[in-house]
């Protein structure tokens, strides 16, 4: 019964590092996502805020507005792509930290448990030697 004991408790601690590592990461992925979404707002921000004056401009400002204008939209389009992706990371650590959380409280029972039993064997024992013994001092 102790080795059991001794197992559930191991097992519980593994849990519990895998809640720990699980959490850290999804810390790790939010800031990552946060910081996504502040680059995606300045990019957002950048392309908001180009002038549109009517002034004349030259053939090679315009290709050169036009082009960054492009680079803007090529990196906003992959920064939501990566938004989108950090957010799935996310649940799915969530989902991993929720899982690991259960099987910890699981473990935790199920030691507890064998405690109790272990624990009222011990009783028991107790009293059917308490009892022998009262019965052998009786008879002598």
């Amino acid at each position: 019964m102790g080795k059991q004991i001794k197992v559930y408790d191991l097992l519980s601690k593994k849990q519990s590092l895998d809640v720990f590592k699980n959490q850290k990461k999804k810390n790790q992925l939010l800031d990552e996502l946060n910081a996504a979404r502040a680059y995606k707002k300045q990019l957002i921000d950048i392309s908001t805020s180009k002038s549109s004056d009517n002034t004349e401009k030259t053939v090679s400002q315009i290709k050169s507005e036009s082009w960054y204008s492009l680079k803007i939209q090529d990196e906003l389009l992959a920064i939501e792509s990566k938004i989108e992706f950090l957010i799935v990371e996310i649940k799915d650590h969530g989902i991993q930290i929720a899982v690991a959380s259960e099987k910890k409280r699981r473990f935790d029972e199920k030691k507890l448990q064998l405690k109790k039993i272990a624990t009222r064997d011990k009783e028991n024992r107790q009293e059917m030697l308490a009892t022998r013994s009262s019965t052998n001092q009786s008879k002598y």
